[in-house]
C-alpha cells in the first residue's frame, strides 16, 4: 500500500482487512501511549527526586530552610518533590523565596533540573520518542507489543499531538546539539551574553568563574521556559535583560513550529502537497510550487509569520493597558529607579511565554507583579491563559480529534470510528503488512 506524508494512507490500494487492522493497530497504540506517557512523566520526575531529596537533606543545605532564611521551616524532603515538579512541569515556582539564589553551588541539584526543565519541554518529543524506541528494542520482533510500538514510532502525528516522525525529530535533535555546541541557539546565547556582558558586575563578581558559568548555562535554560533565577536578575546588564526578553518570546516557536510542520490538515488546506484542493482565504497568497524543501521553508516563514503578527497584537495591547492602569506608579518620582515601562514589558512577555521570571522587588520579596493593581493582575492572568495555548495547531489536528468530526470529512483519508475497530478480535491482528 502506499502510505504518503505525515501518515496518509491510500485506501484506494489496501484491502478492506488492512484498513481494518490498520484501524485496530491506531487504537491498540492510543491504549499503550497513555501508559508510555504516564510512566515517562513519573519516571523523570522519580530520577529527579531520588537523587535531589539525599543530598538536599545533608547538614550543607539546612540554613536555607529555616528562619531566618524563610518566614517558617520547611521539610527539604518536600522542597526537593516540589522543585522536581516545578522543573518538570517548566513552572518555575520554588518554596525558598529566593528560588535557586541560595543553591548556587548545589551542582547535583542544578545538573537534574537542566534534565527536567529539557525533558518536560524542548526535548520531550525527542526524549519521548527515544524511550518509545528503547521499548520496542526490549520486545522480541514478533510480539504484538512489538508491532504496537512500531506502528507509534512509523505513524506517530495519528495518534500524539508531540510525537513526531523520525526526520524531524531528527531534525529537532541535530539542532538542539549543533547549535548548543557551535554557540549558536538561544541558550549558548544567552549564556555567552551572561558571561560578557555582565563583566564588571559587582554582583556577579562575587560568584566564582567556575560556579558562574554553570549558574549561567542553567540561567539560559530556564529562561526559555522555566523560571528559576539563580542569580539576581535585577543585577544583570541591560542588555542581558533585553535578551532573556527575546528569548522569552520566541520560548514555544520549535515545538509549535514542528507540530504545525507535520500536522496532515494544515498541508492539505494550504495545498503544499493537494494543489487541486481549495485553498483557504487566509493563505490564498501562499505559493506552493517549486522543491519540496523550498515550499516547507516558505510554509514555516508563513507560519511564523502569522504567529508574530498574531503576538504582537496580544503583547501591545497587554502593554498598552498595563501602563493605563499602573499610570499612578509610572509617574511617581520615588519609583523611577524599578517600577519602569521596561519592568512591565519584562513581566508581561514572562506571562506570554508562560516562564514566570521576574525582575523583583526591592522592597519586597515577591514578583514584579505583585505591586500590581488587581486590574492589572487580571490582564497578566488572561495574557498566561493566550500564551500557553500559542502553540497549539492552528487548524483542527488529527491527534485531538475525535471520530465523529473527521468520519464524514472528504479532506481525510482512511480514518476509522476506534469503537468499531475494538470489536475485532485480537487474534486476527497477527501480522503487520502495512509497517
Amino acid at each position: 500500500m502506499r502510505i504518503g506524508r505525515n501518515s496518509q494512507f491510500d485506501t484506494t490500494s489496501i484491502s478492506q482487512n488492512q484498513l481494518i487492522e490498520i484501524a485496530y493497530m491506531e487504537y491498540q497504540a492510543l491504549g499503550l501511549l497513555l501508559w508510555v506517557i504516564a510512566l515517562y512523566h513519573i519516571g523523570c520526575q522519580l530520577i529527579g527526586f531520588v537523587v535531589i531529596a539525599p543530598y538536599i537533606s545533608t547538614s550543607r543545605w539546612e540554613d536555607h530552610f529555616v528562619p531566618p532564611a524563610l518566614v517558617r521551616p520547611v521539610n527539604t524532603v518536600w522542597f526537593s518533590w516540589f522543585q522536581t515538579a516545578s522543573a518538570y512541569t517548566n513552572t518555575g515556582t520554588s518554596l525558598v523565596d529566593q528560588s535557586m539564589l541560595p543553591f548556587q553551588r548545589a551542582y547535583p541539584m542544578i545538573f537534574l533540573l537542566i534534565f527536567l526543565i529539557l525533558a518536560g519541554n524542548t526535548c520531550f518529543p525527542i526524549f519521548l520518542r527515544f524511550f518509545i524506541w528503547i521499548l520496542s528494542k526490549m520486545c522480541k520482533q514478533d510480539a504484538d507489543l512489538h508491532k504496537v510500538l512500531s506502528f507509534l514510532l512509523d505513524h506517530p502525528r495519528r495518534c500524539f499531538l508531540y510525537l513526531f516522525p523520525s526526520h524531524q525529530t531528527w531534525f529537532l535533535l541535530t539542532v538542539v546539539i549543533l547549535l548548543t555546541v557551535l554557540h549558536m541557539n538561544h541558550r549558548s546565547i544567552d549564556w555567552i551574553f551572561f558571561l560578557i556582558l555582565d563583566l564588571g558586575n559587582v554582583v556577579l563578581e562575587s560568584i566564582p568563574v567556575g560556579v558562574r558559568v554553570l549558574d549561567g548555562l542553567m540561567q539560559g535554560i530556564a529562561v526559555r521556559a522555566a523560571g528559576f533565577a539563580i542569580v539576581p536578575l535585577a543585577a544583570l546588564a541591560p542588555a542581558v535583560k533585553v535578551l532573556y526578553v527575546i528569548m522569552m518570546y520566541i520560548s514555544v516557536y520549535p515545538i509549535a513550529m514542528s507540530i504545525r510542520s507535520t500536522n496532515v490538515y494544515e498541508e492539505k488546506s494550504l495545498g503544499v502537497f493537494h494543489s487541486d484542493e481549495r485553498i483557504e482565504t487566509r493563505e490564498e497568497n501562499f505559493r506552493h510550487e517549486g522543491p519540496r524543501i523550498t515550499v516547507w521553508s516558505r510554509y514555516l516563514a508563513m507560519h511564523m509569520k502569522q504567529q508574530l503578527a498574531f503576538d504582537m497584537w496580544w503583547i501591545a495591547i497587554s502593554l498598552f493597558l498595563l501602563c493605563i492602569a499602573e499610570s499612578h506608579h509610572l509617574t511617581d518620582p520615588s519609583k523611577f529607579e524599578w517600577f519602569t515601562i521596561f519592568n512591565v514589558l519584562f513581566e508581561l512577555v514572562s506571562a506570554y511565554g508562560t516562564v514566570g521570571l521576574s525582575l523583583g522587588l526591592p522592597t519586597n520579596n515577591y514578583s514584579f507583579s505583585g505591586s500590581f493593581r488587581g486590574i492589572s493582575k487580571l490582564i497578566i492572568c488572561a495574557v498566561m491563559i493566550r500564551g500557553r495555548h500559542r502553540g497549539l495547531p492552528v487548524a483542527i489536528d488529527r491527534a485531538v480529534m475525535f471520530p465523529r468530526e473527521y468520519q464524514d470529512s472528504d479532506s481525510v483519508e482512511g480514518f476509522f470510528e476506534p469503537a468499531r475497530a475494538s470489536k475485532i478480535s485480537h487474534k486476527n491482528s497477527h501480522t503487520y503488512p502495512i509497517i
